[in-house]
């Protein structure tokens, strides 16, 4: 079993799937859940660190996700009733969650709550705006446009948050 993270997916969001490129929701969609797919088995756990979906339908996206664990950090744009993510395979839900070493979250969090060795594994921060990344080793940013619309594997973190500490 292997973990992953992934965030900012904005599923039935017709102007974030434009700024990533796609002229059809459908199509940015389908891409995002055919590159969780392509990594995540159904045995693994999968962490979506917040703005899952915009829409009914894209929430109904998640239907098509192999993997049957997983849990949801709530974005500021998760808005449905819990049980609609329920409905379609949410396992778990959290505002905010510690997991081995790390904080997960969908913002980051505050400089002075992260422990010495542990880092802030988060999203909400978009590849377009003022801000693209924190310069600080201490976080890592899930959100998909930093990693060319795929999830990342905890292991990858680690490696991040290992050569940071080396330093």
């Amino acid at each position: 079993m292997s973990t992953w993270f992934t965030s900012d997916l904005h599923l039935g969001h017709y102007s974030v799937g434009k700024t990533r490129g796609f002229d059809i929701t459908d199509e940015h969609d389908y891409t995002l859940v055919e590159n969780i797919n392509s990594k995540v088995n159904k045995r693994d756990k999968l962490f979506i660190l917040g703005d899952l979906a915009f829409t009914d339908k894209g929430l109904h996206w998640l239907d098509v996700v192999r993997c049957r664990n997983i849990e949801l950090i709530l974005g500021n744009h998760d808005k449905y009733p819990l049980r609609r993510y329920m409905e379609h395979g949410i396992t778990k839900f959290h505002g905010f969650r510690g997991y081995k070493n790390y904080w997960l979250s969908h913002c980051p969090i505050h400089p002075n709550e992260i422990r010495k060795k542990t880092g802030n594994i988060h999203g909400h921060i978009h590849t377009f705006g003022d801000t693209e990344k924190i310069i600080d080793p201490r976080y890592y940013n899930v959100n998909v446009e930093f990693h060319d619309l795929h999830p990342v594997s905890l292991e990858e973190i680690e490696r991040h948050f290992k050569e940071k500490n080396d330093e």
